[in-house]
C-alpha cells in the first residue's frame, strides 16, 4: 500500500502543500455522471474527503451522462462551470474540440505514465495531449447464480457463445417447468430465464465487442465515413437477436438484469463491475467472470473514467490549489473507489482491488477491453439518450425483430447522417 500512498502525492507540488496552501475555506464543484450502486460510493468519498480536512469544501452533483454534458455546456455558455468534470474517454474529443476543457491543469499535475494502467492512461489523451487524470476502468463481464446453475445441472460458467446458449436453454424454465425447444414449452409464462442484459445502448456495446471478436473494428479516431464489414455484423447481430427471439433465454426490453438477478428471475446476467455494489448483497452463491468468447478472441466492451478540468478562463490560484488537493487525496485514496466495483486506473489500486470478491474476473479482462474512439463527434454517435443511431439499432434488433442485414445499415446510415455534419 506504500506506493499506493505516494500515488499524485506530487500533484501541484509547486503550489500545495499540507496545511499551508489556504488562507481561507475554499470551495470548487465536481460533476459526474453516475446513477448506479457507484453514485453512493462517490458520494461517501467526497464526504471522507470533505471531512478529513478544512481547507476545501468539495460540492458534488451527479446527472445521467448526457443531461450532465448537456448541462456542462449550457453551464461553459453561462459562465459557471464546475472545476471538475468526470467523462470517459469516448467523450473527450467532443469537448477539446469546442475548445472547453484546460490541459494546462492537467500538466501541472506531474503524472507519470508507470503510475497508471495502460488503458487508463491512454484514455486521458487526446491528438496526444492529456486532458484527464484516470480515474477507473470497466468492462462488461458475466454474473452467474451459482445456486441456480447447480440446480440446472450446469457444471460450470460458459466461456464461449455456444456454452452460453446451452446453460441459458437449461436455466430457462416455463411455469410448467419445461425448457425452450421441449415440446409443450410455453414462451409466454416464463418464471426463470437463463440469461438477462441491458437491451438499451450497452447492446450496442455488445456488437462493437463481438465485432472485435471477428477482428473487425468499424470504428477509428479519424473516421470520416463508417464502414462496416456487413457479414461480420449481420452475424454479431444475428447472436444477440437470436438470445432473445429464437432461443427465448433473455426476457425481451429487459430494463434492469441486475434487479432480475437479485430477485431470482435471471440465472446469469451481462454488465459491469459497478453493478459489485449492489450483488454481493445477494442471498446466494454467484461469481463473476469474463465476458463470453463469442468468434475467434476473447475481445470486450470497455470504457474508462477519467477526471477532466473545465475551461474557466481567468485562472484562480486558490480553485487550482484545491483542485490539485482533492485529487492528490483521491490518488492516494483510489482502493475507496474499488469499492464500488469500478477498477482503479491507478496500479497501486488495481492490486488493492484484487482482494475485494468478484474484481478477479474483470481484472483479468483488462488486455481484452476496446475501448470507443474518442471521435469529436462520439457523444452525438454514441448517445445513451433517445433518439440515437445505437439505442435506435437495439430497438429494431431485440423489439422489432427486424432483420439484421436492416438493422446494420440503418446503423451505418444513421451514423454517417452525424458525421456528415462535422
Amino acid at each position: 500500500m506504500l506506493k499506493g500512498k505516494k500515488l499524485l502525492i506530487g500533484v501541484f507540488a509547486a503550489l500545495v502543500s499540507a496545511g499551508a496552501a489556504f488562507s481561507a475555506p475554499v470551495t470548487i464543484d465536481y460533476w459526474g455522471g453516475w446513477t448506479g450502486p457507484d453514485l453512493d460510493t462517490m458520494k461517501s468519498i467526497v464526504d471522507k474527503y470533505n471531512a478529513s480536512q478544512s481547507n476545501v469544501q468539495v460540492n458534488f452533483q451527479s446527472l445521467q451522462w448526457t443531461p450532465l454534458f448537456s448541462k456542462f455546456l449550457m453551464e461553459m455558455k453561462g459562465g459557471n462551470p464546475p472545476d471538475i468534470l468526470a467523462m470517459h474517454p469516448f467523450e473527450l474529443g467532443n469537448f477539446v474540440e469546442l475548445g472547453v476543457l484546460d490541459a494546462n491543469i492537467v500538466k501541472k499535475l506531474g503524472l507519470t505514465k508507470d503510475e497508471f494502467v495502460d488503458i487508463g492512461w491512454n484514455g486521458s489523451f487526446y491528438n496526444g495531449v492529456q486532458y484527464g487524470v484516470p480515474l477507473d476502468v470497466h468492462m462488461h463481464g458475466l454474473f452467474a447464480n451459482m445456486d441456480l446453475l447447480a440446480k440446472a445441472g450446469v457444471k460450470s460458467v460458459p466461456k464461449t457463445g455456444e456454452e452460453l446458449i446451452a446453460a441459458g436453454i437449461k436455466l430457462t424454465v416455463d411455469k410448467n417447468g419445461k425448457h425452450p425447444g421441449e415440446a409443450g414449452f410455453d414462451a409466454d409464462n416464463i418464471v426463470q430465464y437463463g440469461l438477462g442484459f441491458a437491451q438499451n445502448h450497452h447492446t450496442f456495446y455488445q456488437f462493437f465487442a463481438l465485432m472485435y471478436q471477428q477482428n473487425a473494428n468499424f470504428l477509428t479516431e479519424d473516421m470520416s465515413k463508417v464502414t462496416i464489414d456487413e457479414q461480420k455484423a449481420v452475424k454479431a447481430l444475428t447472436w444477440l437477436q437470436d438470445l432473445v427471439l429464437k432461443y427465448k433465454i433473455v426476457p425481451k426490453g429487459e430494463k434492469s438484469p441486475v434487479d432480475d438477478f437479485m430477485a431470482g428471475k435471471v440465472a446469469m446476467f451481462i454488465d459491469g463491475p459497478w453493478q459489485l455494489g449492489k450483488v454481493v448483497t445477494a442471498p446466494f452463491k454467484w461469481t463473476s467472470n469474463p465476458y463470453p468468447r463469442v468468434f475467434s478472441n476473447g475481445s470486450v466492451w470497455g470504457a474508462a473514467e477519467i477526471f477532466t478540468f473545465p475551461n474557466k478562463g481567468k485562472s484562480d490560484p486558490a480553485k487550482q490549489r484545491a483542485v490539485a488537493d482533492f485529487m492528490r487525496w483521491m490518488g492516494a485514496n483510489s482502493v475507496l473507489w474499488a469499492k464500488s466495483g469500478q477498477l482503479p486506473a491507478s496500479k497501486a489500486g488495481l492490486e488493492a482491488a484484487k482482494d475485494l470478491p468478484g474484481r478477479a474476473a474483470f481484472i483479468e479482462s483488462l488486455p481484452n477491453e476496446r475501448l470507443l474512439p474518442p471521435h469529436p463527434m462520439a457523444i452525438q454517435l454514441f448517445s445513451a439518450s433517445a433518439p440515437s443511431p445505437i439505442l435506435t439499432m437495439s430497438q429494431d434488433l431485440l423489439l422489432n425483430g427486424k432483420a439484421p442485414i436492416d438493422v446494420v445499415r440503418q446503423l451505418e446510415k444513421d451514423l454517417d447522417a452525424i458525421l456528415a455534419q462535422q
